[in-house]
């Protein structure tokens, strides 16, 4: 006799007209039904065999949690099935009526923000460099603590109610990652992982970490750059997940704050302190994942995203790959060359730039006319649409304002051209048209009126209550065309002041809130600047702490990931880093002779074929003999060693540039 807990009553009362008098009180869950289903199943192979009792649930695949009415054919069969008394009895689950999982909550009037903490692995570990070249590393890990305290003002401003919080501590192998290799090809991923696990020794040894062929100014490798990047990559595809699907209530809004950037990376090759491009990546993995058909790029990086584009046009199939790569004897080793990705049925993308054409990679003085023609280029054709606008200077709010409406506004208008197109060509499948997009925005904040003007340093900007006014129109055209979904993604944004506001005004822009110019004057900007230091104290006084700057700064603060500071050995890593590198602004000068997005004047470039310069005598050394300052550029940490001072010196030249020079003993001059 089949034997069970008593029948729950909401359960009789909804199947009693279908089941028979003598199996009341019997069937109390579908589970048995199934099971009963099976042995009917038995019977009619052979009506006097004796039936096989279901041991485990496993066995035919149900599930308890879902009360369901049984079929009026399976009701109507055991109807006629005698039960026998000598039938076993059937181990019932422990828990008899397990609650269904509660519906997410409604979250679509929400913004997520997603942090990163692994981002910060990434380090600058040539410890033996001057502190005047260790002040020119702009992309640092403290950029995140700036843009965390962005992320306090904003909730400050709108209200807790208005977003969603979530750290990202995922990793995601690059070797193995399909999207990551739909972007970078096969190889690239590899080639990257295996520089990173060379860079310690090399360093040890007081060398660039960092092949020739690449820009060593701009670029740096250490063991824990693995790491970052890795957790970039999970970190944007958990922002998919959440935007894509509605399992996490619907959110449809989500920012991430990561690093290093990555719309200068192009398939093979780094640029721009760009390794991987992560809003290709996070396309192709929407595209795979949840069937994105079409996407749309809109980067306000000060920097044009050479990268971001060229990988546009590799994937539209409209050119080969010609990709130069890299000659260092390492890889000159390797068998066959790099391959790039290659045209596959995949999503549509647009890309559409507002960035400073005098600017990197189109540096005044340095830029070739193919740089220059890329970032000026506009096309909608063959499913590829890329649109470029440059940056003006203004010199009122007025002006500004008929900029933007005139030139930046622009952008929108042929995103809508591109979607609009799209959606009315779309093929319907099954009654429904074949189309879903998404809006990805490259987020860099260099273009803000407070980046330093080493960076900034051809005189365009743009206002802070820009960033607020440009994502409103961007979740509009997402709410037009995207049901609402945009991913952001940090990109550029140097300074501690430039990175707090502008995060703090794209993040209300996000929400739709009304942007007030007294959100960052100069003071409150200032303010929320010394808030981003390592050693802020919250103000004594009562009335000082009523601010909401104050209130900002402490909420920004508690998001800090690892308590601000750089960690000294990253996972698995067999060299020590600097600790609490607390990076001074960019230094000026005299311009050296090579191209970097970082500034390049007072900035020495080494040189790939020679050792790494340093300084002829104990004494004179900069990191030996001496304490840093309190408040200096760097500080090293105690226990670790300081290393071995190479035979090499740097001089500057009379035209401002930099050189390596070898003692007399080691160099014919």
């Amino acid at each position: 006799m089949i034997t069970g807990p008593p029948v729950r009553q909401d359960i009789l009362e909804h199947n009693r007209p279908a089941i028979p008098e003598h199996l009341v009180g019997r069937l109390w869950t579908p589970s048995v039904g199934i099971r009963l289903q099976k042995e009917i199943s038995n019977d009619e192979h052979d009506p006097e065999a004796p039936r096989t009792p279901v041991k485990d649930e496993a066995e035919v695949g149900i599930s308890t949690t879902v009360i369901t009415p049984l079929p009026d054919d399976i009701v109507e069969r055991i109807s006629q099935l005698q039960l026998r008394e000598e039938q076993p009895p059937i181990k019932l689950p422990k828990e008899e009526f397990p609650k269904p999982a509660a519906p997410p909550a409604d979250n679509s009037n929400k913004t997520l923000l997603l942090l990163s903490p692994l981002s910060q692995m990434h380090v600058f570990s040539r410890k033996w460099v001057p502190k005047r070249y260790l002040a020119s590393i702009v992309e640092r890990p403290q950029r995140l603590n700036s843009s965390a305290v962005g992320i306090g003002a904003a909730i400050t401003l709108a209200g807790a109610e208005e977003y969603l919080l979530e750290s990202s501590v995922a990793t995601v192998d690059l070797e193995e990652c399909p999207h990551v290799m739909k972007v970078h090809g096969k190889r690239w991923p590899s080639r990257l992982k295996s520089l990173c696990r060379s860079a310690p020794n090399k360093l040890n040894e007081n060398k660039l970490e960092v092949p020739e062929g690449w820009n060593s100014g701009d670029i740096y490798l250490s063991e824990g750059t693995v790491t970052a990047l890795e957790g970039v990559v999970a970190a944007v595809e958990t922002a998919v997940d959440r935007v894509f699907d509605d399992t996490y209530g619907s959110v449809r809004r989500c920012f991430v704050s990561i690093r290093p950037p990555g719309h200068h990376s192009h398939p093979c090759t780094p640029s721009g302190f760009c390794l991987i491009n992560n809003v290709h990546v996070g396309i192709q993995y929407a595209a795979a994942k949840y069937g994105m058909t079409h996407a749309i790029i809109l980067d306000f990086d000060l920097h044009h995203g050479d990268g971001s584009q060229d990988i546009c046009w590799k994937l539209s199939g409209l050119e080969e790959h010609n990709d130069e790569f890299y000659t260092d004897e390492e890889n000159s080793q390797q068998e066959g060359e790099p391959v790039p990705p290659t045209n596959s049925a995949g999503p549509k993308i647009g890309y559409f730039s507002l960035h400073d054409i005098n600017s990197f990679p189109t540096e005044v003085g340095y830029a070739t006319a193919e740089q220059i023609k890329n970032a000026s280029t506009c096309v909608i054709a063959h499913d590829l649409c890329i649109w470029n606008v440059h940056m003006e200077p203004y010199s009122t709010p007025e002006e500004f304002d008929e900029i933007y409406a005139n030139r930046y506004s622009e952008l929108f208008e042929r995103a809508k051209q591109f979607l609009r197109a799209a959606q009315t060509r779309a093929p319907i499948f099954d009654g429904k048209k074949d189309f879903k997009a998404g809006i990805f925005l490259s987020a860099g904040f260099d273009g803000s009126e407070f980046e330093d003007k080493g960076m900034q340093r051809h005189g365009v900007h743009v206002p802070t209550s820009f960033y607020s006014r440009f994502t409103r129109d961007a979740v509009t055209l997402a709410n037009t065309f995207c049901d609402g979904r945009v991913i952001s993604l940090l990109e550029g944004g140097y300074s501690d002041a430039a990175i707090a506001s502008g995060v703090m005004s794209h993040l209300l822009g996000l929400q739709g809130q009304e942007w007030s110019d007294e959100y960052a004057t100069s003071a409150v900007v200032r303010q929320l600047e010394k808030g981003c230091k390592p050693r802020w104290s919250a103000p004594k006084t009562a009335q000082a702490n009523d601010n909401w700057i104050v209130e900002a700064i402490k909420l920004g603060r508690s998001f800090r990931p690892a308590g601000s500071s750089v960690p000294s050995s990253p996972p698995s890593s067999t060299t020590s880093t600097p600790n609490n590198q607390q990076i001074s602004s960019v230094m000026s000068g005299t311009p050296a002779g090579r191209m970097v997005l970082r500034d390049r004047k007072s900035t020495p470039v080494y040189s790939h074929t020679q050792r790494a310069p340093g300084t002829t005598s104990k004494s004179s050394s900069p990191l030996v003999g001496r304490k840093p300052p309190r408040d200096g550029p760097t500080t090293i940490d105690q226990h670790e060693q300081t290393p071995a001072i190479p035979k090499h010196r740097i001089m500057q030249k009379e035209d401002g540039s930099w050189t390596i020079v070898e003692q007399m003993n080691n160099l014919n001059i």
